[in-house]
């Protein structure tokens, strides 16, 4: 019987809380999230984000409004290249490397695979987003 209300004590205890991260401003889709801009807030909010550095410096995909939370699903890398802006690529084969410019077909943050025109030839590539903003060719 004591084993029996211990296990019941344990299934129906409260979840733990956890903070949930508030935006003191309204955050425009695409906009980076500055440190001025979230709170740390003790509620519980389901599907909140639940640490300020995980939102810091991320981009909303979607607007929040001031004093709503900030959702984990709403955040993501913040886009290094955007559309139509030209950009370094470089191809490297068997030790040959070309280096181009392209034009930026789809928005990108690093490691991200987008699709690029190759400005010299006018084809179409596929590369990937380098941290300093330049396209690595794929093959």
């Amino acid at each position: 019987m004591r084993t029996a209300m211990v296990l019941c004590l344990c299934t129906f205890a409260p979840p733990a809380s956890a903070d949930a991260v508030l935006a003191l401003m309204t955050l425009r889709p695409k906009e980076v999230v500055r440190a001025e801009a979230v709170i740390l807030d003790g509620t519980m909010v389901p599907g909140a984000a639940t640490a300020l550095e995980d939102v810091i410096g991320k981009e909303v995909k979607r607007a929040v409004y001031a004093g709503q939370p900030v959702l984990a699903s709403n955040i993501s890398e913040a886009a290094l290249v955007e559309r139509n802006q030209v950009v370094a690529a470089t191809f490297t084969l068997r030790g040959l490397t070309i280096g181009t410019e392209a034009r930026v077909l789809e928005r990108g943050s690093a490691g991200d695979i987008i699709r690029a025109m190759n400005l010299t030839s006018r084809i179409t590539i596929r590369a990937e987003v380098l941290e300093d903003g330049r396209l690595k060719v794929l093959p």
